[in-house]
């Protein structure tokens, strides 16, 4: 370190750090910054090559699971059961269970290669990856609109059965069986 200020010294400056601060000041300050910037940008941009979908689906989905999560403990406290910081826990369980099949099935499905027919590649892993993100998007919004009816919002019960009206006759599944 002295030969690096010994030169430094040569130029007019006192040590290296008074020249960080003179070349580099606009930036040299705000460190702190730059690295929340830099860890922000690498984990977004992971987002896509983890998951399969950009930053704003991510966004929208945290939105989904949190409100899902802050309205499910609204409920249960409305109901007079008391809170319990085990709840935190369970959702980001939730989340990292829900995570693991859509990294997989991307992961397969941007990997592997099958047969083309007509420019349409037939890929079950790609099939199944979308298929798994609806059910699980589908599962969050009922559940997080069944929080919504137990805490009084008028037409969350009309929305969950014109959701899954739409969604069982769309996936041509028997209503009398579901689990909602």
């Amino acid at each position: 370190m002295r030969i690096i200020n010994y030169f430094f010294k040569g130029f007019g400056f006192v040590d290296l750090d008074e020249f960080l601060k003179s070349a580099f000041g606009f930036i040299y300050t705000s460190i702190p910054i730059i690295k929340i910037d830099l860890l922000m940008a690498f984990m977004l941009s992971s987002v896509s090559f983890l998951f399969g979908f950009n930053h704003l689906f991510l966004i929208a989905y945290v939105v989904l699971l949190v409100s899902e999560w802050y309205t499910g403990v609204q409920a249960s406290l409305k109901r007079g059961e008391r809170h319990e910081s085990r709840k935190f826990g369970r959702m980001i369980l939730k989340i990292a269970t829900y995570l693991v099949p859509i990294y997989i099935l991307n992961t397969f499905a941007k990997n592997s290669d099958f047969l083309k027919i007509m420019d349409v590649e037939l890929d079950p892993f790609a099939w199944l990856y979308w298929a798994v993100l609806l059910g699980i998007i589908w599962q969050l919004l009922v559940s997080l609109l069944e929080n919504l009816d137990s805490l009084g919002v008028k037409y969350a019960k009309t929305l969950i059965r014109i959701i899954n009206k739409k969604f069982y006759k769309q996936f041509e599944l028997d209503e009398d069986n579901s689990t909602t």
